[in-house]
């Protein structure tokens, strides 16, 4: 005697094999949603720095943050990535776009020019690929802070540039 089976036990698997396979356009959204809240909270936390004043003339993450999303960069924090060892401080990683920021915070300007006054600028970033055009990167210092920045365009480049050598604003 043959034993038919109800509709909904041949059904059940695959209906789990097609929920597994997302749609294309549902997972861009769903990372862009992701990415969207990300760039919030740096705004949140930028609008925080932005109300306390700086009183010690130093930089921090908080006012570092605001100083980037002022300049409409979007940076979007790259929690568990410190950087290279050779600035002897952890740093903290930003995503701008196409490009990577890894800041450096010292105590002091004179700690960070300690590891700054020796570093090999030219093996910043990753070893140029013969026949593929070369990574822009830049070393960016000012008071207490050294940044690295790799990738992205020229004028993304000048952008982070100014916006991070301008320094913090005077206090009144």
């Amino acid at each position: 005697m043959r034993h038919i089976r109800p509709a909904a036990v041949v059904l059940l698997p695959w209906l789990a094999v097609l929920s597994g396979c997302a749609d294309p356009a549902a997972e861009k959204a769903k990372a862009v949603a992701v990415a969207r809240s990300a760039v919030e909270a740096s705004a949140e936390q930028a609008a925080a720095a932005a109300a306390t004043p700086v009183t010690t003339g130093r930089w921090d993450e908080a006012h570092l943050v605001e100083r980037l999303v002022r300049a409409g960069l979007a940076p979007q924090a790259i929690p568990g990535d410190q950087g290279t060892r050779n600035f002897r401080v952890p740093g903290i990683v930003f995503q701008l776009g196409t490009s990577r920021l890894t800041v450096y915070l010292y105590p002091d300007s004179v700690a960070r020019l300690a590891v700054t006054a020796g570093l090999d600028t030219t093996a910043l970033g990753p070893t140029p690929v013969q026949g593929e055009p070369p990574v822009l990167r830049q070393l960016i210092v000012q008071n207490n802070l050294a940044a690295v920045l790799i990738g992205g365009s020229e004028r993304q480049q000048e952008r982070v540039m100014l916006a991070l050598s301008a320094g913090l604003p005077v206090q009144p």
